[in-house]
């Protein structure tokens, strides 16, 4: 994956926009084990999409699973990722251009709640690059 690729977070609250920044929550990038126990964070390789094929793959992939359908969605750099040390498993499931972001840091002797402040830490300073983008 290239620094400059574009990612896409969907966002299906008004509470996961920061308005005054125009920016997403930096609580869509936390990251949640995954069946396998690995910590990851679902991201849309949208870069090379139209806005129709991003929506289309919200509309079929997201949101079926989300609480509600998606308003809009975060877009932002792979950079942003990269700069906090973070990597990509661009598994390409469900869809092709589906990727995670992987590699934060874990423990297995310390419960999830001791080690959030890590992640948080890391998804507020990614957050401020993904940029809000409404739903069309």
């Amino acid at each position: 994956m290239q620094p400059d690729e574009e990612l896409t977070s969907y966002v299906f609250r008004e509470n996961q926009i920061v308005r005054v920044t125009n920016t997403i929550h930096y609580t869509r990038l936390i990251p949640r084990r995954n069946p396998e126990k690995r910590l990851e964070v679902s991201v849309c390789r949208s870069g090379e999409l139209s806005e129709r094929q991003i929506w289309d793959i919200c509309s079929t992939y997201f949101d079926p699973f989300a609480p509600k359908p998606a308003i809009g969605r975060g877009v932002g750099p792979a950079a942003a990722i990269i700069a906090e040390n973070l990597a990509f498993d661009a598994d390409g499931k469900p869809y092709p251009e589906h990727a995670n972001i992987i590699g934060w840091f874990d423990a297995a002797d310390k419960p999830d709640n001791e080690l959030k402040h890590y992640w948080m830490d890391q998804a507020q300073r990614i957050a401020k690059q993904f940029s809000y983008v409404l739903r069309r």
